[in-house]
C-alpha cells in the first residue's frame, strides 16, 4: 500500500521550474469512477453533482469507492460517498481521509462501511 499523505498530495512535476503541476491523481480516479458508474454520457461531473440524485444506488457507491481504492492502492470506506454524495464533497472528504495517517483513519467505534 502506499503512503496516505503520498497518495493525497497533487503532484507537482514541472513546479520547479515554473510549469504547472502535475495531475492530481486522487482527482483523476475519483473523476474517472464517477464518469463510469454516474454518468452515462461522459460528461464530466459538475462540483455539485449528486451521485444518487441522477439514480445510482449504494451498490454503485461500492463500485465507485472499490475502484477508486484499486486506482490509488489505498484502501476507501464506500461511507465516504454515503455521506458525501455531491462531487465535489466527495473528492474534498476523499482527500481528507488520505492524507489522515493509517493509524488515525480508521475509528473503532464505527463501521468500515
Amino acid at each position: 500500500m502506499t503512503d496516505r499523505a503520498e497518495t493525497a498530495t497533487v503532484t507537482a512535476e514541472g513546479a520547479a521550474d515554473g510549469t504547472a503541476p502535475g495531475p492530481d491523481p486522487v482527482e483523476e480516479a475519483a473523476r474517472a469512477w464517477w464518469i463510469r458508474v454516474a454518468s452515462p454520457d461522459g460528461a464530466p461531473p459538475a462540483p455539485d453533482a449528486d451521485f444518487f440524485a441522477v439514480g445510482c444506488t449504494s451498490l454503485q457507491a461500492v463500485m465507485v469507492t472499490g475502484g477508486i481504492s484499486e486506482d490509488l492502492d489505498e484502501e476507501v470506506p464506500v461511507r465516504l460517498l454515503l455521506q458525501n454524495s455531491r462531487y465535489g464533497a466527495f473528492v474534498t472528504a476523499l482527500r481528507a481521509f488520505l492524507a489522515t495517517p493509517d493509524d488515525e483513519a480508521t475509528d473503532p467505534g464505527r463501521p468500515a462501511w
